[in-house]
C-alpha cells in the first residue's frame, strides 16, 4: 500500500500526529481569529469541536467594520473574477503564434468552455466567502474538486476547521481538516460497512442526525507510483477518518487527487509563515474602540434623556413623579419655587467627531472608501467618465501586491486544475498542431487588472501625441512607429476582446489583396491615359501612308495639325 506514513505508524496514527502538529502551528493565530470573529463576522469561525449553533454577535454594537468587511468582499468579487464579463484568458508565449487564426479560436473555443463550467458550479459563491475570509482573517482555504454533474465544485472551509502547511513558495500544499458530519452523511459517503460500530449502530437505531467528528487530510503523497493511474498512486492523497480512539485505526476512505486541488490565498505573508495578516487585523483596534466608543456615546445620551437624581433624604417615602410635565411638592427652604431637579448638559461632539475619524481608518483599512469611492469622492466632482476612470484606476491600484497573491494563489491554481479535469474528461476542442508541446499562458482581464495595466495607456497615448506633433513639420518621423504593434498593445492593456481584434495573417491577407486591387486600378488608369495617344499615334501612321509626299509635306503637316 502507498502511504506517507513511516513504517513504525499506521496511516491514522500517522496523520493524527501530524494533524496535533499542525494545530500547535495554528495556535497562535486562533486569539485574533477570534477577536475578529466577535467584533466583524461571527459566522466564519468555528474553533474546537463546537456543533453548529447560534452565532453571537452581542459585542457588535457598530457594524462598521461588518459592513467594510462585507464592501471589500463584494468589491474584490465584482473587481477580479465578475462572473459578468470575462476575467481571464488564454494565450502563448510565442506572440506570433497567439495572433495565428486557428491557435486564436482553439483559445477563444476553450475560454469559452471553462467560463461556462465556472458559471454552472459554485466557484462563485466560493469566491466571494473566500474574499471575506481573506479581509478577516488573511487567508482563505478551499478545495477544488471533481463533480459529475457540475464538473469542478468548490469546498469553501471554515476557520478553525482547518490547518496548513506552504511549501517553499507559499503555495498551500497540506491541509488537514476536522468537521461534524451527521450519522445520515457519514454513512451516506463512506457506506455502511466501512463505519465503525458506533456509527453503525447509531444508524441501527435510527439517530440519523447524532453527529460525530471526521478528519480528512490532503498533502502530496511521498511514495507513488507514477506509471499507476489508480487512486493509491494519484499526486496528493485524500484520507478520511474517524476523530475517535474507540475505532479500530483504519481509513473511511482512501483517495486522491491528480493536481493540487487546496485553493489557499494569502493575503500578506511575513517570512515563512504558515498564515497571513489581513486588513481585518489591522483594524482590529480601531473596531474595538469604535464598540466602547458608541458605548459611551449612548451613555452620554442616556443621561440627557433620564439623568442622575438627588433629593433630599425626607422625601424617600414621599410619593414623586419623574414624568414629563408632572410636579412634585417639596419644602424649598430656597423660595426659589418651580425647577428641575438636576440640569444635565453634556457635549457629545467631541465623542462624535472621534467616532467618525475611527469609522473612516476603519473603511480605509478594508479598502471600503476605494471600492465606494464614486459614491464617497469628495471635493469637486468629475466633470466626464474620462477623469472617473482616471480616479479609478489610480486607487485601485493600491491593491496591486495583494491581486499578485491571489492571482498565483487562487485564480491560477483553479483554472490549471480545471483545465486538467476538462482535458481528462475529454470536453476540450482538440488543439492546433502549431500548440504541441506549448505551455499556454494567463492574462487577466477583470477590472482590477486593467487597472494596473491601463496606466500604460498613458505613456502610449503621449509617445503618439508627441509623434504627431513632429510630423506635422517632418513626416518621416513616423517611420519610426510600428502602428500595428502600438494597435496590439493599447488594446491588450484596456482587455479588449480578442474575438473583434483582427489576427496578424487575415490582415496580411486583407491588406495584401487591397494592395492588389489598388494595382489593378493604377493599371486600369494608365491604359486609359495610353489609349487616346496611341489612338492618335495610328491616326498619324495611316495618314503618312496615305499622303502625298512633296517636296516640302506641307499636305501631310495640314493633316496631322501641325500646320
Amino acid at each position: 500500500m502507498k502511504t506517507n506514513a513511516p513504517r513504525h505508524e499506521t496511516q491514522v496514527a500517522y496523520h493524527r500526529r501530524r494533524h496535533q502538529e499542525l494545530l500547535t502551528i495554528r495556535s497562535p493565530w486562533e486569539s485574533t481569529w477570534s477577536s475578529l470573529a466577535e467584533y466583524i463576522e461571527p459566522s466564519r469561525l468555528r474553533l474546537g469541536d463546537a456543533r453548529e449553533g447560534k452565532i453571537d454577535r452581542s459585542k457588535i454594537i457598530d457594524s462598521t467594520g461588518t459592513f467594510a468587511h462585507r464592501t471589500l468582499a463584494s468589491g474584490m468579487h465584482s473587481g477580479i473574477t465578475s462572473p459578468a464579463r470575462p476575467w481571464f484568458k488564454l494565450t502563448t508565449p510565442d506572440p506570433d503564434l497567439k495572433d495565428f487564426a486557428p491557435v486564436k479560436d482553439w483559445l477563444a473555443a476553450v475560454e469559452h468552455k471553462m467560463r461556462e463550467v465556472f458559471q454552472g458550479s459554485n466557484v462563485y459563491t466560493a469566491f466571494h466567502t473566500g474574499y471575506g475570509d481573506l479581509g478577516q482573517f488573511g487567508q482563505s482555504c478551499g478545495l477544488l474538486v471533481e463533480d459529475a454533474q457540475e464538473t469542478v465544485r468548490m469546498m469553501q472551509l471554515l476557520h478553525g476547521t482547518f490547518c496548513l502547511a506552504r511549501d517553499e513558495n507559499g503555495r498551500a500544499t497540506t491541509v488537514y481538516r476536522k468537521f461534524r458530519w451527521s450519522v445520515q452523511r457519514i454513512v451516506s459517503r463512506f457506506k455502511y460497512e466501512n463505519c465503525s460500530q458506533p456509527i453503525r449502530d447509531a444508524w441501527d437505531r435510527g439517530k440519523y442526525d447524532e453527529t460525530f467528528l471526521i478528519c480528512h487530510a490532503v498533502e502530496p503523497r511521498l511514495d507513488r507510483d507514477p506509471s499507476k493511474i489508480d487512486k493509491r498512486n494519484k499526486a496528493f492523497l485524500s484520507n478520511y477518518w474517524e476523530d475517535s480512539t474507540s475505532h479500530e485505526d483504519k481509513l473511511l476512505e482512501e483517495s486522491g487527487f491528480d493536481e493540487n486541488p487546496i485553493i489557499a490565498p494569502a493575503w500578506e505573508i511575513a517570512g515563512d509563515d504558515h498564515y497571513a495578516t489581513s486588513p481585518g487585523q489591522i483594524a482590529l483596534g480601531d473596531v474595538r474602540m469604535l464598540q466602547k466608543e458608541q458605548t459611551r456615546k449612548l451613555e452620554a445620551i442616556d443621561k440627557m434623556v433620564r439623568p442622575p437624581m438627588t433629593a433630599p433624604t425626607q422625601m424617600r417615602n414621599n410619593p414623586t413623579s419623574l414624568l414629563p410635565g408632572s410636579v412634585t411638592y417639596v419644602d424649598d427652604p430656597t423660595g426659589k419655587g418651580y425647577r428641575p431637579a438636576m440640569e444635565v448638559h453634556l457635549r457629545i461632539s467631541e465623542i462624535q467627531a472621534d467616532i467618525l475619524e475611527t469609522q473612516h481608518r476603519i473603511n480605509r483599512s478594508f479598502y471600503a472608501d476605494l471600492f465606494l469611492m464614486l459614491a464617497n469622492m469628495d471635493g469637486v466632482q468629475p466633470r466626464n467618465t474620462i477623469e472617473i476612470a482616471e480616479r479609478k484606476e489610480e486607487k485601485l491600484l493600491q491593491l496591486g501586491p495583494v491581486l499578485e497573491n491571489i492571482y498565483n494563489g487562487q485564480l491560477a491554481p483553479v483554472i490549471d486544475r480545471t483545465f486538467a479535469i476538462l482535458e481528462r474528461r475529454g470536453e476540450l476542442p482538440p488543439p492546433p498542431k502549431e500548440l504541441e508541446g506549448q505551455d499556454l499562458k494567463i492574462e487577466y482581464t477583470s477590472i482590477l487588472a486593467q487597472a494596473q495595466k491601463a496606466v500604460a495607456t498613458g505613456s502610449i497615448e503621449r509617445g503618439l501625441a508627441f509623434a504627431g506633433n513632429l510630423a506635422a513639420s517632418n513626416p518621416a518621423v513616423l517611420d519610426k512607429i510600428d502602428m500595428d504593434e502600438a494597435v496590439d498593445i493599447y488594446f491588450d492593456y484596456l482587455g479588449v476582446p480578442p474575438s473583434i481584434v483582427v489576427p496578424d495573417d487575415e490582415v496580411a491577407k486583407t491588406r495584401q489583396g487591397r494592395a492588389q486591387q489598388a494595382q489593378q486600378v493604377q493599371n486600369a488608369e494608365m491604359a486609359a491615359t495610353v489609349a487616346p495617344a496611341a489612338k492618335q499615334g495610328a491616326e498619324a501612321a495611316r495618314l503618312l501612308s496615305e499622303a502625298d509626299m512633296g517636296p516640302t509635306g506641307s499636305s501631310l503637316l495640314q493633316q496631322i495639325g501641325m500646320v
